[in-house]
């Protein structure tokens, strides 16, 4: 377990050490329980490996109208400004 140093404003530290005290537990304990709490009402986190993103479906633009002998002058053409 690790030890974390925290500063409470002495109203919240008071209402704190009152619920400690009807609940029976130690301050600690109360923060630790608020901690564990809070963490589990986060969302989880998305998975950044892939996560079930698909790569978009390709669109049908028809017949590439320049013979097969051309597309390496036209991948090579300096782009018109």
């Amino acid at each position: 377990m690790k030890r974390a140093e925290i500063q409470l404003p002495e109203p919240l530290y008071q209402q704190i050490e009152g619920l400690a005290r009807q609940l029976d537990l130690t301050v600690p304990d109360v923060l630790r329980q608020a901690d564990e709490q809070m963490v589990q009402r986060q969302p989880k986190p998305q998975p950044k490996g892939g996560g079930g993103w698909r790569f978009p479906e390709g669109r049908h633009l028809g017949p590439f109208g320049t013979p097969v002998e051309d597309w390496r002058l036209l991948a090579n053409e300096a782009p018109a400004d």
